[in-house]
This record gives structure tokens, C-alpha cells and sequence, in this order.
């Protein structure tokens, strides 16, 4: 059977011999496998993948399998849940490792050709300016000439004048590094051959198929007339994709006014649709969320101190929540402050406190012109409560810390995610270290923390079953923010504890990993399931934003996720709810 090709017709037992099983992935076997005497194969291509094989079996020797025709095996999986899951439990787990999900992303990949960036002529993106030498010259001028033009190819024309090779950056290392040869040999001894073209009216497409067909990441693009007019690398197909998040930034930098950021980040969200949905990397979408917001906020404070002149002190605008970890999604409200230098002069102080009013007020209605709403529980820097000099944010963390109730730290959880994000970040690196030192003083604040940690439960029963709203606007589902709110919260606990400034939740735990507070295994199962849940939220989002023409939400009916999606749910909650309990177990004392 091979993989993604042969039809899955039986469930198949291995009565007697061996056989080997293994996923391919860039022409790499990954996660192989043996079949022994009873292990048992197709069971998950049956459920799972349309009777596809899902992986490749090769038999070592002479053996005898046992079969289930497929149909007889789907009624059994229907008829009996406890059979069922016994494979799509097993298949969840392995699921969380990369190269399953590479697979699945392949295929996800595989069937969104039909995107508008794909459907885009190749003229659209490709370089024009042609970067060529004569065929007699050397590797070293080849060199000159494209660092020159800062290319990373140039094309070899014949003594006609008419190109009939190309020479890489990747040529000009293997030969001189790697084979050391002399750079005063001619260039034509080392050009990739042969030379792949396509025409410029083409499809994007037609570029991505030819570069995995032929192994090429440099292609020429020819005219109508056959003649050469530039080149398309891998690179430029890569920053394409990218390039609206690009032209995007450009726009927000080079604003005049905030009329021109109005409903930007309406325009992020759409930016963002394809990425999503090709399966890229839920840190890489969230990395560019945040260098957008950064981006308005920047411009927002830049327009405000324009307008009330400079400040009469040093001051630092900070975010909280998922803004002060850098884990936006495509719903984002306001969580801000103002933190400014203590001031001994009272009429300073007045002054200080009037200014920076006036300044918070002004930069929270321009972002929410831009398009991020007013938080609701007004955690925002135009609550006067929020911009306050150092001394008082100090006070503020040391009640919190010493005083709190459980219901108090569990409304001021977002404060302890904070980071500084413009102005003098002194000042927030100041309330950081006296955070940090105030939490080393006092043993029972992290009890406190752990026992909210606790209060997010993932949403799965006693039998396995996901545990969905009963009624209400969201009945028949559950939200997906709040799954994931444990790892959220289980990485905020152990980085106070251990003394880590960052905020991001995957930079947190790789920083405990490195510290040896997680197993190895314990850090990959976090890393992936996240990944995993910030992937179906992002989903969830896009499907209310595109398909139900709503405002995003996050809550997502279990009805409408395929088994595969179901299995991997099941095993991630499973994983959280060990993790919740190690944490209980360390910071209450009961498990």
C-alpha cells in the first residue's frame, strides 16, 4: 500500500511475518514502523481518510495477513464507540507529533490551489531586471555582478547574446566552498543545467509545480516571443504570500492621519484568511497580528504627542493580556496602560497626571477607530485608574500580591502579562523586577494563582465526550478560548515562580524547559497542543468572519469537526488535564 495512493478496501491483522510501515514528507520516510505478529494496519485510512492509505506498508518477508472487509469493519467502529476509538484515540496521540501534522498540512496545502495568490499571473511577482554575464567570464565575476545587483542568480548568455544558463547562489557555494574550486575558472563550469523556464502570463502555480517537479528553486521567466525577461526563486513565491502583510505595515507607517488607520485591522483580518487556512503556523500568524498592532499603536502615540506636544516626563504605554504575550487573534479589544516617572513636585504631578489623561484618552479612541474595540471591564490606559506614575503600579501589583482574593487575582490576571511597547521601558522593566521580587517574598501568591489556574477546565466528560453549552446563543458548543486557557495559565504560574520576565506563552515554556521544570515530553505536548487549539481557533474565526458574515467568536461545535479533529481534541484536553493536575499537586499540596 502507498501512501495517499492505494485504496484501503480491508482492515488488515499480521497473522505471521513482518512488515514495515513509514510516512513519506519532502522524499524523507519519517516515523517508521514494524507490523509484528498481531499488530494490525488500514484501520485509520478506513475512519479517518476517505480509505485512503494514510501511510505506506511494505511487507519484509513472507507473511499472512488476517482481513476485515472495510465496510464490515466501518459498521463495527458504528455500531461499537469503545472499538472506535480504540484507533482514533491511538491515531490522536500520534497525531501531536510534527510529522503527522506536516502530513496533514501537506494535504490541506494540496487542495487550496484555487487561492487567489496561486491564480495570479507569475508577471505579478517575478523580477524583471535581468543580471547576466558572457560566457566566458569567470565564477568571480558572475560573484561581482550579482552582489552588485544584490541577486541571488544571474543568467550566462551565449556569443549570440541569448541566455542559455543560470548560475545560483547555491552553485556559487557548492563549487567554491563546498568543492573549492578556483574562482578564476569560468563561470559556465558550474551552472545548473538545465535551464527551466516559464512563460510570464502563467499562473503562480504553473512556478510552484515546475519548482517541485524539477527540483528547482530558480526558474527563468520567458515572454511570448520564447525570450528570457527575468527570474522567480522559491524566495520571492515565499515573500509574496507575505508581501500584503508587507504593503499593509507600509500603509499603517506612512499614515498621515488616523482617518487613514480606520477599520485597519478589519483589513488584517481579511490579510490573514489564506495563511489560516493553509495551515501555517499559529505562532507565525500571531507574530505578524502583533507586528501589525505594534505597528498602529506606534503610529496612534506618534499622531497623540503630535497633537498634545511632548510629554512632561518619561513615560512607557504598556498592553496586557493577549496583547502583553503576543497572542492576538482575529478578536482584539483594548488592554492598555500608562506607566510614568514618579514625580516629587506636586504641581508636577498634576501636570504629569492631567497630560497623560488627555494623552491615554486620545490613543485609545484612535485605536479603536482602527478597529480595536473599548475593553468592556474598562482595562484600558483612559481609565484614569490605568495611568498612574510607577509608585502606584507598585502598589497596585503589591496589593494584588499580599492582599488578593482569588476573585481579585482572577479579574487582574491579565496585569501580570504585561510588556512595554513604547516610551522609556525602564519603567516597565522596573515594575517587572519589583513583580518578580514581590512573588519570590511571598510563598502564598502562587497557591492563589495555581488555584485559578485551576478554575479553566477542559472541556471533556468522564467518557471522553466533549462537553458542549446546553443552551443559550452558543448551545451545542464550547469555547475554545478557554480550553486553551490552562496553558495559558499553567505557563504564567511556573514562569512567576521561576523568575522569567518574558510574557509569550511558547517562549515561557522554553524558557522552563530550559530549567528543567518540563520534561522533554512535557514541553513538546504543551508546544503541540497549543499549536493544535490556536489552529482551530483561528479557524473558528475565519469561518464566522467569512461564512456566516458574524464578528468572530471562538466557539466551535464538536458536530462539525471531522473524527481526526475529535481524536486530537481528546488527546490534547487528556494531556492538559495530567498537566493541571501535576500543578495542583506542586502549588496546593492535593491531587
Amino acid at each position: 500500500m502507498v501512501q495517499e495512493i492505494t485504496s484501503v478496501e480491508k482492515f488488515l491483522v499480521l497473522s505471521g511475518g513482518s512488515a514495515q510501515y513509514y510516512f513519506e514528507q519532502n522524499n524523507e520516510k519519517t516515523l517508521q514502523g514494524r507490523l509484528n505478529a498481531g499488530d494490525n494496519f488500514g484501520g485509520i485510512s478506513i475512519l479517518l481518510n476517505d480509505a485512503v492509505a494514510i501511510r505506506t506498508l511494505k511487507v519484509l518477508e513472507d507473511s499472512v495477513f488476517l482481513s476485515l472487509d472495510a465496510g464490515i469493519f466501518l459498521k463495527t467502529c458504528t455500531e461499537f464507540e469503545e472499538f472506535k476509538t480504540f484507533f482514533t484515540s491511538a491515531f490522536g496521540r500520534l497525531m501531536l507529533n510534527k510529522s503527522y501534522a506536516g502530513i496533514i498540512a501537506r494535504q490541506i496545502k494540496d487542495r487550496e490551489f484555487n487561492l487567489p495568490f496561486f491564480n495570479q499571473p507569475i508577471s505579478a511577482i517575478f523580477r524583471p531586471n535581468i543580471v547576466s554575464c558572457p560566457h566566458g567570464a569567470t565564477i568571480s565575476e558572475a560573484a561581482q555582478r550579482m552582489a552588485k545587483n544584490n541577486s541571488g542568480s544571474i543568467f550566462i548568455k551565449d556569443e549570440k547574446g541569448k541566455v542559455d544558463a543560470i548560475i545560483t547562489d547555491a552553485d556559487l557555494i557548492k563549487s567554491t566552498i563546498t568543492e573549492g574550486l578556483d574562482v578564476e575558472h569560468p563561470a559556465s563550469a558550474i551552472v545548473s543545467s538545465p535551464l527551466v523556464s516559464v512563460p510570464a502570463d502563467s499562473q503562480v502555480f504553473e512556478a510552484f509545480i515546475t519548482m517541485i517537479r524539477e527540483d528547482k528553486k530558480h526558474l527563468a521567466v520567458s515572454s511570448k516571443t520564447n525570450d528570457i525577461i527575468g527570474t522567480i526563486s522559491d524566495k520571492d513565491l515565499i515573500a509574496a504570500q507575505a508581501n500584503s502583510t508587507y504593503l499593509l505595515i507600509k500603509t499603517i507607517k506612512s499614515a498621515k492621519n488616523v482617518d487613514q488607520l480606520e477599520n485597519m485591522h478589519a483589513k488584517m483580518a481579511l490579510m490573514l484568511l489564506d495563511p489560516i487556512r493553509n495551515g501555517a503556523n499559529p505562532e507565525y500568524i500571531t507574530r505578524l497580528i502583533t507586528s501589525f498592532s505594534d505597528a498602529i499603536l506606534d503610529k496612534v502615540i506618534e499622531f497623540s504627542i503630535a497633537k498634545l506636544g511632548s510629554p512632561p516626563c518619561k513615560f512607557a504605554f504598556m498592553i496586557m493580556g493577549s496583547e502583553g504575550r503576543g497572542e492576538q487573534t482575529l478578536i482584539s479589544d483594548q488592554d492598555n496602560g500608562i506607566i510614568y516617572q514618579d514625580l516629587e513636585n506636586e504641581k508636577d504631578r498634576e501636570n504629569a497626571s492631567e497630560y497623560f489623561d488627555k494623552l491615554a484618552e486620545l490613543v485609545c479612541n484612535q485605536l479603536d477607530t482602527a478597529g480595536y474595540k473599548f475593553c468592556t471591564g474598562e482595562c484600558m490606559a483612559k481609565n484614569p485608574k490605568w495611568c498612574q506614575p510607577l509608585l502606584n503600579w507598585k502598589k497596585y501589583f503589591y496589593n494584588w500580591i499580599y492582599q488578593g482574593s482569588n476573585e481579585d487575582l482572577l479579574n487582574a490576571s491579565i496585569f501580570f502579562d504585561f510588556r512595554g511597547v513604547w516610551g522609556d521601558l525602564e519603567l516597565t522593566n522596573q515594575l517587572k523586577s519589583f513583580l518578580l521580587d514581590c512573588v519570590q517574598k511571598r510563598a502564598g501568591f502562587l497557591r492563589h494563582l495555581a488555584e485559578n489556574a485551576l478554575y479553566f477546565k477542559p472541556p471533556i466528560g468522564l467518557f471522553g465526550k466533549l462537553v458542549v453549552e446546553s443552551d443559550g446563543e452558543h448551545k451545542d458548543a464550547f469555547n475554545i478560548k478557554s480550553a486553551m486557557q490552562p496553558i495559558v495559565d499553567l505557563a504564567r504560574v511556573y514562569s512567576l515562580k521561576h523568575g522569567i520576565v518574558q510574557t509569550n506563552t511558547l517562549t515561557r515554556l522554553f524558557r522552563l524547559y530550559t530549567k528543567n521544570v518540563f520534561t522533554n515530553k512535557q514541553y513538546i505536548d504543551l508546544v503541540q497542543s497549543y499549536n493544535y487549539v490556536m489552529h482551530l481557533r483561528f479557524l473558528r474565526q475565519i469561518t464566522t468572519i467569512i461564512d456566516e458574515e458574524k464578528q468572530p467568536d471562538n466557539y466551535i461545535n464538536p458536530n462539525n469537526l471531522s473524527y481526526l479533529d475529535k481524536a486530537m481534541l481528546k488527546e490534547v484536553f487528556k494531556k492538559i488535564e495530567q498537566l493541571q493536575k501535576s500543578l495542583q499537586a506542586e502549588f496546593i499540596g492535593t491531587a
